[in-house]
């Protein structure tokens, strides 16, 4: 019933109730999976919208019916599901064939004829229905490049209609996704495997025009002649009526006028010539008659907002309009169709402007007179506040919801309207002040992350953060920890490659100060960030920048007294005394685990990390086995691409050997980090060369040495040996070549 009513402008409140839907089985999981999958391959014009739909459920997991203990995941089984259908093709194909011969030796051929040709239509567009839909899931990365290279190969083979047929649709989905410089060879071959095709005649005409489309697509550099025929949302089609309005009111205009000239011009003349309004109606105008620029940049401005990329957040998100325009590789996942295949952004057609005909130009010039002059080129209109805060919306809720930072800073990127930024700031501030710690923190990250990388300048987000400011008086009354969510918001704007702590806290403290709050805001965000690092480091920082309680309190105020009810002694530069230490509590393995997995996950650097566990970890828990085996083990979780087979991000590792480093450092910890990869890899089942992949990447970054490796091999530990048998069976290729060396030197 949900996806019945699925339109573009329903789809936020559709996708709530289907997140909100009972989905605690795997029979469910499977059935809601079969549902998504057949709407979406009979409904090729929504694939996009159900693509996203299965993003905004890809992380949903439930307990495994055929292995206890065990979890099914929805993004595994839709890529079976996927898989399976892609196969199914091939398999109809047969079908069809051993029809068609009894066909031949039947009586009641007519009626079998109509069937089979009823049976290949249905299957045909099954066919085009489930290539459409694997294609937006790779553009939204939830299938990888090896997949598609797999699924070109497999329909470049075949060499039927059907599977060249799927291939143009293909292609024309993802093919700019695919076609970058490091797979530009790849590509070249595909597409002179294709030509052939075109000039050998090798197949229908039908498919042989199909086929050179695509060619040219990709000589237009992937830019198509039409624009997107989707569905469209109501907003959108709204605006398109006034845009045509709008050019009807011209065009009868310019005739009304091109009459009254007539009338008084006998004969027609220069002043009379045809003209292309730009829309492909060529109708008169006047040179004596200037041009309303005004008005033009108007209709302009409308049919710019009804471009479906530049439209509602809602349908921009569903585009994803901020993915394209770049040729950053999707997240690597292993390959889990074909592995036959060799593994090895979007703009807009350009306007072209059109104000006087070619007819007019020439006669003008035969004529000696000289051709009437064309109207400035007007410049693009930038974002209005409200359309800023619309995008804003739609960037932060999509962040916010998959957690995907390095596609939301694209989308921010994507706007190209640094001056209008501080809406984006403001926008996400309101919406998550009084949200979850989480939410908060994770905002703050999407912040910092935008400064670091010089898309988000400091002005805007002064400019922005000042907005809220300014108010807090006010929100105070509804808000009673408000200072603290603040706090949660600015304080990963300090991590490396923000802003210097100094800069940040004389700037957001002019509002402030006039308040008598700047104090209160600052203490907050040091505490905060005392979670990460030690006290004297965070009081070292607050001296290096040279700040001064005085600076930010009424002049009234105690300071002594104010840095004491804050618990910030540590920026007057005093050390703590014997009564002041607080004994660090025991984290639980749990525990442990949970907040390591989320700096990892947040992209915390090696050094923040370092930071934090000085700050939260007793010098006897940093050094504890307990402490190195949870420490391994979330390094080595996050470098896992949980897919059938599962794989090994080395380059996870290689950013990490720095952390490994510090804490592996001597042989017997190096051996407890091994006996966690060994308990991970017996809880997973012993996947496949997964656990030679860490090996080979441990040993290369020399994280951990050969006597190491040597010692876990030989170990008799009573407690290590669940599951050791097949587990050092996986990594006997390892072993072999670690010793190659050795056998060599003793030959010589």
């Amino acid at each position: 019933i949900i996806l019945n009513k699925l339109t573009p402008q329903k789809f936020p409140e559709l996708m709530k109730q289907v997140s909100e839907l009972t989905i605690d089985t795997e029979e469910r999981l499977k059935g809601a999976i079969d549902l998504i999958s057949e709407k979406a391959i009979l409904e090729p014009n929504f694939s996009v919208a159900y693509a996203n739909m299965c993003r905004g459920l890809m992380g949903l997991k439930v307990p495994s019916a055929d292995k206890p203990g065990k979890t099914a995941n929805f993004l595994y089984l839709l890529l079976n599901r996927c898989q399976k259908e892609f196969e199914k093709d091939q398999d109809d194909d047969e079908i069809f064939e051993k029809k068609q011969k009894e066909l031949e030796a039947d009586e009641e051929r007519e009626r079998l004829r109509v069937e089979l040709e009823n049976a290949r239509v249905i299957a045909r567009r099954r066919s085009l229905g489930n290539i459409k839909f694997v294609g937006e899931l790779f553009k939204l990365k939830m299938l990888t490049e090896a997949i598609m290279h797999a699924c070109v190969v497999k329909l470049l083979k075949n060499h039927d209609d059907k599977s060249l047929e799927c291939l143009c649709r293909l292609l024309s989905t993802i093919g700019k996704d695919l076609d970058f410089e490091k797979a530009k060879p790849q590509m070249d071959e595909y597409f002179n495997q294709m030509n052939k095709i075109i000039k050998e005649k090798m197949t229908s005409s039908r498919i042989r025009f199909m086929l050179q489309d695509v060619l040219d697509l990709r000589k237009n550099s992937w830019v198509p002649r039409r624009g997107d025929q989707g569905p469209k949302t109501i907003d959108q089609i709204h605006k398109e009526a006034e845009l045509e309005e709008h050019q009807e009111q011209i065009k009868v205009h310019q005739q009304l006028l091109s009459k009254k000239e007539r009338s008084h011009t006998p004969g027609g003349g220069p002043n009379s010539q045809p003209q292309d309004d730009g829309c492909g109606n060529t109708v008169p105008i006047s040179k004596d008659r200037p041009i309303d620029t005004n008005r033009l940049y108007k209709i302009i401005k409308v049919s710019k907002a009804s471009d479906v990329n530049e439209s509602t957040g809602v349908w921009r998100s569903w585009e994803k309009g901020c993915s394209g325009g770049t040729e950053a590789k999707p997240a690597s996942r292993q390959d889990h169709f074909d592995r036959s295949g060799r593994v090895d952004g979007r703009e807009g057609s350009p306007i072209t402007k059109r104000s006087f005909s070619r007819e007019s130009q020439e006669r003008g010039g035969r004529s000696g007179e000289s051709a009437p002059t064309p109207p400035p080129s007007l410049p693009k209109p930038s974002l209005s506040e409200e359309e800023m805060e619309k995008k804003s919306k739609a960037i932060i809720d999509e962040y916010l919801h998959i957690t995907d930072l390095k596609e939301a800073l694209q989308c921010v990127a994507e706007l190209n309207s640094a001056s209008m930024l501080y809406v984006f700031v403001r926008q996400g501030l309101e919406s998550t002040l009084e949200r979850s710690t989480t939410v908060r923190e994770h905002l703050g990250l999407l912040l910092h992350q935008l400064v670091k990388v010089g898309t988000l300048p400091t002005e805007q987000y002064y400019k922005g953060l000042h907005e809220i400011l300014e108010v807090t008086e006010d929100m105070a009354i509804d808000i009673p920890y408000m200072w603290l969510y603040l706090a949660e918001l600015i304080t990963p704007m300090l991590h490396e490659g923000g802003i210097p702590m100094g800069q940040l806290f004389r700037e957001i403290s002019k509002p402030l100060v006039p308040l008598g709050k700047a104090g209160v805001l600052l203490a907050q965000i040091l505490q905060l960030l005392c979670k990460g690092m030690t006290p004297k480091k965070v009081g070292d920082l607050w001296i290096e920048a040279g700040l001064n309680w005085n600076d930010f309190l009424p002049e009234d105020k105690d300071v002594n007294k104010f840095v004491t009810e804050q618990k910030v002694e540590f920026t007057t530069g005093e050390e703590l005394g014997p009564k002041e230490v607080v004994k660090k509590q025991l984290l639980s393995g749990e525990e442990l685990s949970k907040q390591l997995d989320r700096l990892l996950q947040d992209k915390a650097d090696n050094k923040h990390i370092m930071d934090w566990v000085e700050a939260n970890l007793d010098e006897e828990q940093a050094a504890s086995n307990h402490f190195v085996r949870s420490l391994m083990a979330s390094v080595c979780g996050i470098a896992i691409i949980c897919e059938h087979p599962y794989k090994a991000i080395a380059e996870q590792i290689m950013v990490r050997a720095e952390l490994l480093q510090k804490y592996l450092n001597d042989e017997e910890k190096e051996l407890q980090a091994l006996y966690a990869l060994q308990a991970m890899m017996v809880h997973m089942e012993e996947p496949a060369n997964l656990l030679c992949m860490f090996f080979d990447t441990l040993y290369d970054e020399d994280i951990i040495k050969e006597e190491a490796f040597y010692k876990w091999e030989t170990s008799k530990d009573p407690a290590e040996q669940t599951g050791r048998g097949v587990v050092l069976k996986s990594v006997t290729a390892f072993f072999t070549w670690l010793r190659e060396p050795e056998e060599e030197s003793d030959k010589e």
